[in-house]
């Protein structure tokens, strides 16, 4: 995303438009799965010349999601929140519990089932996270490597 975008998107939801706050919207931006805080300000912190707290990364975050900019996906890694752009759909992902590779998934299977369970239980559901754990091709190919020289 251009910085004129991101000026004019901070601009039209009331964020001030900080070096720190472009630098992490801009890094979140091209980011294609999930990712938790301290991923963001490692990244950051290695290839940019400002200086930044992960607390302050965490309040930026806070910020961005209060603003409805960037969602806290229902994903953890390792106990850890992981946090992506708000593309304004519902989600869900595939998580490889070999390399914690994210990928998310198109469509939703349980909107049915939602309904279902809203009718048959009188419950107002809000929201449900669903999240498939496996071990992703590549990481398949490296354990049926290292089976392969035992």
């Amino acid at each position: 995303m251009s910085s004129d975008k991101i000026r004019e998107l901070f601009k039209s939801r009331g964020i001030k438009n900080t070096q720190q706050r472009h630098l992490i919207y801009d890094f979140l931006s091209r980011k294609k799965q999930p990712i938790t805080a301290e991923e963001i300000y490692m990244a950051l912190s290695k290839k940019e010349k400002t200086k930044m707290n992960l607390s302050t990364v965490y309040r930026i975050l806070d910020t961005f999601m209060k603003k409805g900019l960037v969602q806290k996906s229902g994903i953890n890694i390792e106990g850890k929140s992981t946090f992506e752009i708000n593309h304004m759909d519902h989600r869900h992902h595939l998580v490889c519990v070999e390399c914690n590779r994210i990928i998310p998934i198109k469509g939703c299977p349980l909107e049915e089932y939602e309904s279902y369970l809203s009718k048959t239980t009188g419950f107002e559901i809000l929201e449900h996270h669903l999240e498939i754990k496996g071990i992703c091709p590549d990481c398949q190919k490296k354990i049926s490597r290292k089976d392969k020289q035992v």
